[in-house]
């Protein structure tokens, strides 16, 4: 069985994940925000490259992307100086 991307579902993940404390409406409204652009931006860049067949630097970008979110994802995080 295959995994659909979704945007929607990964928002959720996120949202779970990273907003640990409260935040306004307007706050949250502007990371969710914040997020799909970003999302935006790289569903972009991809199209691009399956556009022109640039398949090698596709998967390429997708590796390099994809350790660099595993080598922020192992970083503990910071401790609030007080």
């Amino acid at each position: 069985m295959a995994t659909t991307l979704s945007l929607r579902r990964l928002w959720t993940i996120y949202k779970r994940t990273a907003v640990t404390r409260d935040l306004s409406k307007r706050d949250l409204a502007s990371t969710q925000l914040a997020f799909y652009s970003g999302a935006r931006g790289v569903l972009k860049v991809l199209a691009y490259l399956i556009e022109h067949g640039d398949y090698d630097e596709l998967h390429e970008t997708i590796r390099r992307q994809g350790r660099q979110i595993e080598r922020i994802g192992s970083r503990r995080p910071r401790t609030k100086s007080h």
